[in-house]
This record gives structure tokens, C-alpha cells and sequence, in this order.
């Protein structure tokens, strides 16, 4: 049996992963208590070039799935001008 000794990512660490974002959007992905392997799945779903397969066949999990969601919010809202 493995144990697992993942640790949830730093802001930095999200940062590394997934780029420049608001600080509030960062904050919101450190309070889910992500791993750096979760932000990575997060990150391959969203820039997958079958984006219509992707959101009717969504199965990504646990929080994994809610930094996709997350990261899709953000970056799918228009700029402001």
C-alpha cells in the first residue's frame, strides 16, 4: 500500500503552473488545498484542443475538477477596458 505524501501548492507553486493570474483567483485555488499534480491535470484539461468533447464529457474529479472550473472562469471572462 502507498501513502501518499502530496501536500497542497503554494501560491507560487500555482503560479509555476498556471501563470500570472488575481491574486483572488490564486487564493481561491490555494484554499481548495490542490496538489501540484491536480493544478497539472487542471491545466492539461483546459488547454485541450477538443474543447466541445471536453465539456460534454467533463471527468475530471475531486479538485482536480474544481481548479478547472476555476481556471476556466478566469480566463474566459472578457478583459475590461
Amino acid at each position: 500500500m502507498t501513502v501518499s505524501n502530496r501536500k497542497a501548492a503554494t501560491a507560487s507553486e500555482i503560479r509555476s503552473v498556471v501563470g500570472e493570474l488575481d491574486d483572488s483567483v490564486i487564493a481561491s485555488i490555494v484554499a481548495l488545498g490542490a496538489t501540484r499534480e491536480e493544478l497539472l491535470e487542471a491545466k492539461a484539461w483546459l488547454g485541450s484542443d477538443d474543447y466541445l468533447h471536453r465539456k460534454l464529457h467533463h471527468t475530471l474529479q475531486g479538485r482536480a475538477a474544481e481548479v478547472f472550473d476555476i481556471l476556466e472562469a478566469e480566463l474566459s471572462e472578457p478583459d475590461a477596458p
